[in-house]
């Protein structure tokens, strides 16, 4: 009796099983269209003129902060700079406020962490998700130097 059972519902269950996979194909099919489509989006994010920029807004602040003299420490300042796929900076910079404008300074960070936050949303960037603390930062012989080990605060 269980085996001429198992006999009748046997097929039933196999074309149940082949109805659903008929569907999520059709479905995957249809995403895979749909994703197609609208290749425009993600090839415009990934497009080189906007690492050229992030690129360039880099060096840009790279030049401004090329020169970490100093006569006291007051001077040193430290500055979050990027943004990482999981959140926070993607480093620091260290400069000086006797040879750099901080406001200048600033407003360059900010930029370079706006664009690095746009292009990790774009294209989906991961990260290790490993949060950087602000380094210490202090006046040694005339030059503003980051101190190792130091964090002026923790995540």
């Amino acid at each position: 009796m269980r085996f001429s059972l198992l006999a009748v519902l046997f097929p039933a269950l196999l074309t149940a099983c082949s109805d659903a996979a008929t569907t999520k194909q059709t479905e995957l099919q249809a995403t895979t269209s749909k994703l197609e489509n609208a290749p425009q989006a993600v090839e415009i994010s990934k497009s080189a003129p906007e690492k050229t920029t992030i690129t360039a807004a880099h060096q840009q602040l790279k030049q401004l902060i090329q020169d970490p003299s100093c006569d006291n420490s007051s001077q040193c300042k430290v500055l979050p700079v990027g943004s990482r796929a999981c959140g926070g900076p993607s480093s620091y910079v260290v400069y000086s406020t006797k040879t750099a404008n901080s406001s200048e300074v600033e407003k360059i960070a900010q930029k370079i962490t706006s664009l690095e936050s746009q292009y990790n949303a774009a294209n989906d960037v991961m990260s290790i998700c490993q949060h950087l603390t602000a380094p210490g930062t202090q006046c040694s012989a005339n030059t503003c130097v980051k101190i190792d080990g130091s964090a002026a605060s923790v995540y």
